[in-house]
């Protein structure tokens, strides 16, 4: 089905409006959905930051016991000797107030563990329940405090998730190297554990923990998503781009944020995995969505009424244009199109009136034309292939005189007298264009007819005969059915005749001039009534196709010998 100009441009508006409008809010949607995720990503740098903060308060005065410890004289010599039962006791001795009960009326949380790494990296074994992790909890963690211990020259901090009673425990160590003052040359290790508080509830809407070896430290979420989460971090690990994750915490959208976290080496990697909760975020972007699909909603509205106009406004100068122009072919030049203002409608309103009216007027001429010069003629006058001037022309001229037309028009008032005329000559033309000739001129009540030009051919001088006594059977068809019995005689000559245009530059007469055109006048004139005379040349040209009468020779004025003239028979 073809779309109508106004329905396409109906369309095309609504389109760019709809357009726009979808522009506009997945544009808005990824603005909001970039400050989001930023504001997200500060909060959750910030927790990190913050429990970094935390740590370095809380783990300070630890740190700088173990430092005092690991520098002692007494636990330099005991790693000497050896003496790993008073090693422990002197570890135990010093520090008391980070172990047991003392710790926990600090203020601070009891170590889970510590243990003594001796300078070839071996964890040196206990059997006293105050060193934490005693017995079938010990073991496998305890390798990678070795490893830890080897090349140790600084104080660091890490994470570990040993069993405790069946269950994993998130661990903070703390690594000191036992320096040798005397040598300044590391003899050994003091790793402390503490435990690290989980998760929990959220607070503001984010959830925190820690991901280490494996183990995912955050209590307030579904098991079923450790997981899921486990293999977010995991891909992050791998060095894996990351990606903007969103879990589904207790029905609530969570976006999953992993930051690696400073650990010793040969400890277990640590990522920070927090979990803020977009349903705010999410259910703004919906409000925002709703609000935007509803401005669209009213803005095709207000569009698609605003369009209506302004597509009417183009359709319909169009569509009365088409109109017009479907008038024009049909040959009615006397129609017009309303103009509307001055812009390139209005003015193509106005060109095309005016090319109505100059197709009018041609028109007009060219009736008037056809009135007064030959149809044929005229068609190449307009054309501009008729030229002032004449060329030399093999041609048939045809004369038909009314006979005695003086005396009986004498009695006869002057409309009458051109009534019957009027008659006697459009019958007469048509006959002429019947067969392929052209009205060269009126004179009076005579008739001047030429075959052969503008356009000529083998068979005019038969043309000319066969038109001459068609004329003949119309008029006594005429005579028949009219009150005015009129008789004509007719004159043909053929030969070569100058053919052109005669006059001035100024005004033009298509005729041909010359003897023969004399001479067809002349038989004309010594025709008897409703008789055909012509001439030898057109005798000839004529052939079997038409019985003639040699009459005596005719002495014709104008002409210095005697003329050999036929009778044509009807």
């Amino acid at each position: 089905m073809t779309l109508g100009f106004r329905l396409k441009i109906l369309l095309a508006l609504m389109l760019v409006v709809a357009g726009v409008t979808g522009g506009a809010l997945l544009v808005t949607q990824a603005s909001v959905a970039a400050t989001y995720r930023a504001l997200v990503d500060a909060r959750l740098d910030g927790e990190a930051d913050a429990l970094a903060a935390l740590q370095e308060t809380r783990l300070a005065a630890v740190k700088a016991k173990c430092r005092d410890l690991a520098g002692s004289v007494r636990l330099v010599a005991a790693m000497e000797e050896h003496d790993d039962a008073l090693l422990y006791r002197i570890a135990l001795d010093e520090l008391r107030d980070v172990l047991g009960p003392e710790a926990a009326s600090g203020g601070r949380p009891a170590a889970t563990f510590f243990r003594l790494i001796d300078g070839t990296g071996r964890v040196l074994p206990t059997t006293d329940a105050r060193a934490g992790l005693v017995g079938g909890d010990g073991g496998a963690w305890e390798e990678p405090l070795a490893r830890a211990a080897q090349g140790l020259a600084t104080q660091e901090v890490g994470y570990l998730a040993p069993r405790v009673d069946g269950r994993v425990a998130f661990v903070e160590v703390i690594l000191t190297p036992i320096l040798d003052r005397a040598t300044e040359t590391v003899v050994g290790a003091l790793a402390i554990g503490f435990p690290v508080g989980d998760g929990g509830a959220p607070r503001a809407g984010i959830r925190g923990g820690l991901w280490v070896d494996g183990h995912l430290q955050i209590s307030s979420i579904p098991a079923a998503l450790v997981p899921e989460l486990s293999a977010i971090v995991v891909r992050q690990a791998d060095g894996a781009p990351a990606l903007d994750q969103v879990v589904d915490v207790d029905g609530e959208p969570y976006r999953v944020h992993v930051r690696p976290m400073r650990t010793a080496a040969h400890l277990p990697p640590t990522f920070h995995v927090g979990l803020h909760s977009v349903a705010d975020a999410v259910a703004a972007e919906h409000r925002l969505r709703l609000r935007i699909l509803g401005f669209a909603a009213l803005a095709l509205l207000v569009a698609f009424g605003l369009s209506g106009r302004i597509a009417r406004g183009l359709s319909e100068p169009v569509e009365e244009l088409v109109a017009a122009t479907a008038q024009i072919q049909r040959g009615n030049l006397d129609v017009r199109v309303p103009t509307r203002g001055q812009d390139e409608l209005g003015r193509l309103g106005t060109a095309f009136n005016g090319m109505a009216a100059d197709l009018a007027l041609k028109e007009r001429y060219r009736s008037v034309l056809d009135l007064v010069a030959d149809p044929s003629v005229a068609e190449q006058l307009l054309r501009g292939e008729v030229t002032l001037g004449g060329e030399l022309r093999d041609a048939t001229v045809l004369f038909a005189d009314i006979c005695g037309f003086t005396a009986m028009s004498e009695h006869m008032a002057p409309a009458e007298v051109i009534a019957l005329l009027n008659e006697h000559m459009t019958v007469l033309t048509r006959v002429v264009h019947d067969h392929g000739g052209i009205i060269d001129k009126f004179v009076g009540d005579a008739i001047m007819a030429i075959f052969g030009v503008p356009r000529g051919g083998t068979d005019d001088a038969s043309r000319a005969v066969a038109a001459a006594r068609a004329m003949l059977a119309e008029r006594d068809a005429l005579n028949a059915r009219t009150r005015r019995h009129i008789t004509m005689s007719i004159g043909i000559a053929s030969g070569a005749m100058v053919a052109g245009c005669m006059g001035s530059t100024d005004r033009l007469n298509y005729t041909v001039l010359g003897a023969r055109v004399n001479l067809a006048a002349r038989l004309c004139s010594e025709a008897s009534p409703m008789t055909i005379l012509v001439d030898d040349a057109t005798r000839q040209a004529l052939g079997d196709t038409a019985r003639a009468e040699r009459l005596p020779a005719l002495q014709l004025r104008g002409f210095s010998t005697a003329v050999d003239a036929w009778h044509v028979e009807r």
